[in-house]
């Protein structure tokens, strides 16, 4: 649906390639939505921290930027870390087990005044409530959001772990709405509802995915739309669309950007997991998915192959090759380079 306000800002972005985006690409689609700015962050599948980097610094007025822990050991992720910081990241995207089993992150971030970002895998953020308030209280100027709904689940879960009650109630912790339709309908519903009450629309964020909402068939219209259930005023509506992200995410004190000096090549530490596409189907038209299949059965070897794996290959013959444009040249001037 249509949702009419003076400002959008994006809470939460992908970039990076080949996994995800080009800032380039991500600019594109932002002017048509008419969304002002975004919050950006690479991922372990595509540590493209160049990209993310030539985001911010190329257009500061448009992104903020997060970075992501990198390393075999905690050593070497502590120096990816502090090289993030240095070179003006805002501050990391977590997951839940960062939280559980390397608290230290965060004492990374609070030195730094930064954001924490925790994304996935644990409900409500019950696991690292605890240390998540030690990191608010410690550090004042630092900022907790909880991704992706901070972790869908019962409501009943905020009278039975206090620590997750108080730290919903922290006036510097929030929350993005993000993803919503992969999680269990109702579950999501009374959940969200459960956050506008506890948490109210003044620490609540809208982020988009992108571009893994596009892997989902998706359109921004209905992900920034998909909040009308509630009944936002306007006043409600204007904030949770882009007036908190600004007053929290952009209004703040940012890091000086400088060199994206690296103690190696990030790229050497990708996890390597598939893109989960069309995790509800793709729908496609009878007599086509007919053709696909006939032409699969056609090929020679068909049995030694899957209809997927076909499908790739016919994908990666027909597209062309991802343009990085001015990422090649953040790469190679100094971007990767270990320091001395």
């Amino acid at each position: 649906m249509e949702v009419a306000v003076s400002m959008i800002i994006d809470a939460y972005q992908h970039l990076g390639l080949p996994r995800f985006q080009s800032p380039e690409d991500a600019l594109a689609v932002m002017d048509r939505a008419s969304i002002t700015r975004a919050m950006v962050c690479p991922f372990e599948t595509c540590p493209d921290l160049a990209a993310v980097h030539h985001a911010f610094t190329a257009a500061p007025d448009r992104f903020l930027g997060l970075g992501i822990p990198l390393g075999r050991d905690r050593r070497e992720v502590e120096a990816f870390v502090a090289a993030q910081l240095r070179a003006g990241f805002a501050g990391l995207r977590l997951s839940a087990s960062d939280v559980r089993d390397s608290p230290w992150l965060l004492d990374q971030i609070g030195e730094a005044d930064g954001i924490a970002l925790i994304c996935g895998g644990d409900a409500g953020l019950a696991d690292g409530a605890r240390t998540l308030l030690r990191f608010l209280e410690e550090y004042p100027r630092a900022l907790a959001i909880g991704g992706h709904f901070a972790g869908p689940t019962d409501p009943a879960i905020f009278g039975a772990r206090p620590t997750v009650a108080d730290l919903f109630a922290h006036d510097r912790f929030f929350a993005i709405f993000s993803r919503q339709t992969l999680f269990e309908p109702a579950t999501l519903t009374s959940w969200a509802r459960e956050l506008i009450d506890r948490v109210g629309w003044h620490r609540i964020m809208w982020g988009s995915e992108a571009p893994v909402l596009y892997w989902r068939d998706e359109s921004l219209a209905d992900a920034i739309g998909w909040v009308e259930r509630f009944n936002p005023t306007d006043e409600q509506r204007t904030a949770f669309l882009g007036g908190t992200a600004q007053r929290v995410l952009f209004d703040r004190p940012r890091p000086a950007a400088g060199d994206l000096v690296l103690p190696a090549d990030p790229f050497d530490l990708t996890v390597v997991r598939p893109a989960a596409m069309w995790p509800h189907g793709l729908d496609l038209d009878d007599a086509l998915a007919g053709r696909l299949v006939h032409a699969w059965l056609t090929q020679p070897g068909t049995q030694r192959g899957t209809l997927g794996k076909y499908l790739a290959g016919l994908l990666d013959a027909a597209l062309p090759a991802v343009r990085t444009s001015g990422l090649d040249g953040a790469r190679t001037a100094g971007a990767v380079t270990p320091p001395p």
